[in-house]
């Protein structure tokens, strides 16, 4: 999640200095609008991009599913361990300041709104073009939002709202900018600690006050009258921070880009040179994982078992469940302490005894204890990308670590490693994706013992229902 967050705050602080410098003072204000919105939506996603990148030679356990559970007899150890369960403080600390500042300023947003669209609704109105003139009693300067023109009814009545004015609001209305302004609020809501994103509402608002300058210009061709009524009215503002207005921290710059001529020529160029720029973003900031040649390792739990063809009488089927009743737990699972060895070796020639269909249904199996894996020595590489606590769970020696304490750790510590693809309903989905066992050189002189000792004889374990 913290990796996340910084690459969108980078990502986005790139992009937005290649607008300050390269596009910004460009007049070429509608590509402008664009590149602003989609750039800041880029910044959001680009870590949601997934590439591999290289490839792992790995033992990989295909799918990991909590579908029996194997609890071993002999004393070997299991080769998949579930994670244990830790309470991480700090993340929880995070999402409670997070959660309250982005409710604080949701609640400031919807206060506004509710703001303007009750003056909105409750003020006279005339129709003007396709919006509406809202007449209200306060003295502000003319404003705009959604469909709606603000201008003090006093003004307006007598004539002293000039028809430049007007049609700077309405174009406003009529290129819908407050759908960008509520979109960008809704960002700043949900991203409110991207410090990055006061530099883009201020490139936003003055990028709207271009495009609507440009509009009027168009129409009454005078640049220098309608700068001369920008002065006269800059200094009288006051209206809410989500409408269309005049500000006079920007005027100096608008005044200056209605002076600017166009070069179709330049414009071209500066859009173009954007576009590697954006592919550099997605290759820097996009999340990049290792491909994985596997060699497919059998899980122990799907290896094929000695059955019978006609199977067991039921006399025989009712020892074997009287056996299995007799050592079940308060939470309806065996407790194999209790068994002495003489019900044990039963149980099992019994089992083996039985059809497939038989042991199928049976909540105590059997299983032909594996081979032991065989040794697998990870490359830097590896264990660089197993660093990364968003893609991968780490085990060494059956033992859950923090991702960071790899750092610790060279190549040649380990001798076995065994990678398993989580799936949907597993525990840990979602924390991490791939699960990464790793044995030391001296953890896995003692298991291949182990492991070699116990080849060719079944072990026991049970069937863990599955919604478990």
């Amino acid at each position: 999640m913290i990796l996340y967050l910084i690459k969108i705050m980078l990502c986005s602080a790139l992009l937005i200095l290649v607008y300050k410098g390269l596009l910004e003072k460009e007049k070429m204000h509608r590509f402008n609008r664009a590149y602003i919105l989609g750039s800041l939506t880029f910044s959001i996603l680009v870590p949601f991009f997934t590439f591999n990148h290289g490839t792992q030679h790995l033992p990989f356990a295909g799918s990991m599913v909590k579908e029996t559970a194997f609890i071993l007899d002999n004393g070997v150890p299991e080769q998949t361990i579930d994670a244990t369960t830790n309470i991480n403080y700090p993340p929880i600390i995070f999402l409670i300041i997070y959660l309250s500042i982005a409710v604080l300023l949701f609640l400031r947003f919807a206060v506004n709104l509710k703001i303007l669209l009750q003056r909105a609704w409750r003020n006279p109105k005339i129709k003007y073009k396709n919006s509406e003139i809202v007449l209200i009693d306060q003295y502000e300067t003319p404003h705009s939002f959604l469909n709606y023109i603000f201008v003090n009814a006093d003004d307006y009545l007598k004539g002293n709202i000039q028809k430049e004015i007007l049609l700077h609001e309405f174009t406003h209305v009529k290129q819908k900018h407050s759908w960008d302004i509520i979109f960008f609020e809704i960002i700043q809501v949900l991203f409110w600690f991207n410090p990055v994103l006061f530099i883009y509402r201020k490139a936003l608002l003055l990028n709207h006050e271009f495009l609507a300058d440009e509009a009027v210009i168009g129409v009454n061709n005078d640049v220098s009258a309608y700068q001369r009524l920008l002065l006269e009215i800059v200094c009288q503002q006051r209206s809410s921070f989500i409408t269309s207005q005049f500000k006079y921290s920007i005027t100096k710059q608008r005044l200056l880009m209605m002076t600017k001529t166009k070069s179709f020529r330049n414009a071209l160029c500066r859009q173009i040179a954007v576009v590697p720029i954006l592919g550099i973003s997605l290759i820097l900031f996009s999340t990049k994982i290792n491909a994985q040649e596997t060699k497919k390792v059998e899980e122990s739990n799907k290896m094929e078992v000695q059955s019978t063809k006609d199977g067991i009488t039921d006399e025989q089927l009712s020892e074997f469940d009287d056996i299995v009743s007799s050592i079940m737990n308060d939470k309806g699972r065996p407790a194999f302490y209790k068994l002495t060895e003489e019900n044990r070796n039963k149980l099992e020639s019994l089992y083996l005894l039985m059809s497939k269909e038989q042991q199928e249904k049976q909540l105590v199996v059997f299983r032909l204890a594996p081979e032991p894996l065989p040794k697998s020595t990870p490359t830097q590489d590896q264990i660089k990308s197993w660093k990364d606590p968003n893609m991968y769970g780490v085990w060494i020696d059956g033992k859950r670590i923090s991702n960071t304490k790899l750092n610790d750790y060279s190549p040649a510590d380990f001798d076995q490693l065994f990678v398993s693809k989580l799936e949907k309903n597993a525990v840990n989905y979602g924390k991490h994706y791939y699960q990464v066992n790793l044995m030391t050189n001296e953890y896995y002189e003692s298991y291949y013992k182990k492991m070699k000792e116990s080849c060719n004889k079944y072990f026991m374990g049970y069937r863990m229902p599955q919604n478990q």
